[in-house]
């Protein structure tokens, strides 16, 4: 039997504690929200005030929380654990916190504390089936000082020294939210083609415990989107930018951002579906005055797709003479011919048109422009621009457009 304090009863701490009560283990719990302790005291568990009181004469303090910041509340912070710990005690740091937070809480223990970084493998069900994986980063010593308390909560892998549990953790963890994504972006791909999603998901299953994960429904989160975002963030922390796991990381603060933090981290499978068709929102928002002509938006703001740029092109036939010297509507006729055979050459069409600039050597003929381009772009006015330039390349030339296209 072994005196244990754990600090923190989340989702994953609870069952944990719960593991080791039922291992016959003297348990001392604390947690900031008191409340959550009552039923592990009610098993026959302490129910602390403070970490200190949970640590006080403890032979192993247990830590499973949030983040590096709620870690070191909980170990220094006012009626923290280190203060009450004897020597010879031993702290096991459960959390993901990532390696750089666990050199730091090591060095500031005092001499004579054992140290083991222990963040788990494994999820709720795995928590309280004793099945986690705990990825420990310890001297032998120290971790042999808590083999009775992890074979009530899984099977220990020895990653190396204090600091490679933690990093061997945001290894497992990027590609563990870089799966979901990607399912995403498949799935995305499966409803573009027509397949049936259940029929797409039954095959996933044999290459992708993820998509066996989908398959079982989101259910009560078993790791929220957030933590899985916190985890990516230490995991990419000083990395260079682009990459997958930096692609992935876009789609989870776009999830963030719409509010599926608490969902389960399957919920960024879905998220990534349903906006990988690309989304075109032109308009005016209430915090500008509306523009004063109808003829285009303030805005344009597109999500996903590519982006076709058609460069400045003017009424200029195969032989590379300009059509209709003089003649505005002539002129404008050809190009709206040309940038329609353009955007169609790549899918898109005028409606896709998210941004127009035109450059007039006469701005009195802009009526002319006008009657033309409301005959091909008869949607919501893109954003635009209409200068008045005193020539162009082409002498004969009397107006040039460029456009920016949102490829559907």
């Amino acid at each position: 039997m072994t005196r244990i304090a754990f600090l923190g009863l989340g989702r994953m701490g609870v069952p944990m504690a719960a593991r080791l009560l039922a291992a016959g283990h003297d348990l001392a719990v604390w947690n900031r929200t008191p409340a959550r302790a009552a039923p592990l005291a009610g098993a026959g568990a302490t129910a602390a005030a403070t970490p200190a009181e949970a640590a006080a004469g403890r032979d192993l303090v247990i830590t499973m929380l949030t983040d590096a910041d709620a870690v070191e509340a909980a170990l220094f912070g006012p009626a923290g654990a280190v203060a009450a710990l004897a020597p010879g005690a031993v702290i096991a740091d459960m959390s993901t916190i990532g390696p750089d937070a666990v050199r730091r809480v090591r060095d500031r223990l005092p001499a004579g504390i054992g140290f083991v970084d222990a963040p788990v493998s494994g999820s709720v069900p795995q928590a309280e089936a004793g099945e986690l994986v705990i990825l420990a980063g310890a001297a032998e010593n120290d971790l042999a000082r808590c083999t009775a308390a992890f074979e009530a909560l899984g099977h220990v892998r020895h990653a190396g020294p204090p600091g490679a549990g933690a990093a061997l953790k945001l290894v497992v963890n990027g590609a563990l939210v870089a799966g979901f994504a990607t399912l995403g972006e498949a799935l995305a791909v499966a409803d573009r083609l027509g397949v049936d999603t259940g029929l797409a998901l039954e095959l996933l299953s044999r290459v992708s415990p993820q998509a066996r994960r989908l398959l079982d429904g989101e259910g009560p989160p078993r790791f929220t989107l957030a933590l899985a975002a916190k985890d990516l963030g230490l995991a990419l922390d000083g990395a260079a930018q682009g990459g997958v796991l930096s692609a992935v990381q876009a789609h989870a603060r776009a999830a963030l951002g719409d509010g599926l933090g608490g969902r389960d981290l399957t919920s960024l499978t879905d998220h990534i579906r349903r906006n990988a068709q690309m989304r075109v929102t032109l308009g005016n928002p209430d915090t500008v005055p509306a523009p004063p002509n109808p003829a285009y938006s303030h805005t344009a703001y597109v999500t996903q797709g590519p982006i076709l740029y058609v460069s400045g092109q003017i009424a200029m036939d195969e032989d590379g003479k300009v059509d209709a010297p003089g003649d505005m509507t002539r002129q404008c006729e050809v190009i709206f011919s040309l940038l329609g055979r353009i955007l169609t050459a790549h899918g898109a069409g005028f409606d896709d048109v998210v941004n127009i600039r035109t450059f007039l050597t006469d701005m009195d003929l802009r009526a002319e422009y006008a009657a033309v381009r409301y005959r091909h772009i008869t949607g919501t006015p893109p954003t635009s621009t209409t200068v008045e330039v005193p020539r162009l390349f082409h002498p004969d030339a009397l107006i040039e457009i460029e456009l920016v296209a949102a490829v559907p």
